[in-house]
This record gives structure tokens, sequence and C-alpha cells, in this order.
């Protein structure tokens, strides 16, 4: 079986965010790779998922649970298993860290940091082929994610400072694009 299902049966004014929130409330947070949300085709009040999990057991466990009736407020859902998922080969991440203290600011010296703003519990994932640092934090309970390209990259240094123990590592960047 794969990881990808379609949940049918859902209201017409439903989010991906909260079917997100619906399946992971059975499957556990972070479970759900990609989805989407389309409406049915024959114009209906109903709208369906295609979900993508990041195992198979979690696919395999909402198509048990839609087979013993899973209920969407008053709405019954069917499922099935999909040929072919969202995300035809997700990349997943070699190394993680989490609870890093990120600072945001530039290098005055060669001894020197101007902190202009710092973040507390981030969370960076990489890997070789990844080409970018995926960074994961939060500010004013709104969730944000960083990607830093390889390429953006000019230099990363480990540092100490005098008299401390912490390590940390500085990595600058020689240009960025927004979008």
């Amino acid at each position: 079986m794969g990881k990808t299902i379609q949940l049918n049966g859902f209201p017409s004014s439903v989010t991906a965010d909260e079917v997100k929130v619906f399946v992971e409330k059975r499957t556990g947070a972070g479970t759900v790779y990609a989805i989407k949300v389309r409406q049915n085709k024959s114009g209906g009040k109903r709208a369906f998922a295609i979900i993508q999990f990041t195992t198979t057991r979690e696919a395999e466990y909402i198509i048990s649970l839609a087979n013993q009736f899973l209920w969407y407020g008053r709405s019954y859902l069917k499922a099935w298993q999909m040929k072919l998922d969202i995300v035809p080969k997700p990349r997943t991440f070699l190394h993680s860290i989490e609870n890093i203290t990120m600072h945001f600011g530039c290098q005055t010296s060669k001894e020197k940091f101007l902190i202009l703003w710092k973040a507390e519990n981030v969370s960076v994932n990489f890997g070789i082929g990844m080409r970018k640092l995926h960074f994961s934090l939060s500010h004013n309970y709104v969730e944000y994610k960083l990607e830093l390209s390889y390429e953006n990259v000019w230099q990363i240094e480990l540092h100490r400072p005098r008299g401390q123990t912490a390590k940390y590592l500085l990595i600058q960047v020689s240009h960025s694009t927004f979008d």
C-alpha cells in the first residue's frame, strides 16, 4: 500500500488546514506530508482531500477508520488508496537539530555580532542532496519556515566566545532573493 489516500465526503467549505487538523488528531502531529482539497466535479456540496502521509501506516489507519464509519461533523467519509503520491519522491532530512537559538543580525567585527532579533526553540533540517537549510521557528504564535539555499551561503564558521562554553555557527549569506 502507498502513503497517499483520497478521503471523500467533506463539506464543500472545508479547508486543507481543517482536514489536516482532523486527520492528525487520529494519526498524530506531523504525519501529513502533503494535502490537496478539491471540490467534486459534479458540482455537489461535497469535497474530497488527497492526503499523502509520511508513512504507509497512517494511510492504512485512516482507511480502516473510514471502513468502520469515520465522521467529519455530520458528514460520513469514505477513503481509498491512490496510485500516485502528491510528491513523488519526497526528500528526507539526514540531519536535524532541535531547540536551538537563532540570532539574526550582522557581524560588525571579527569578535562582535550585532543582534537585531533572536528566536528560541528553532529547529534546523539539512542533508546531502537537499541543497537547502530548513529552519522552523515561531514568533507571536505564528509558525515560520525559512529556507536558505546552499548557493546563498557565503561561509559558515564555528565560534566560541572567549570565556564561554557555548559554541555557535555563524552563517554568512552572500545574497538573498525574495519572491
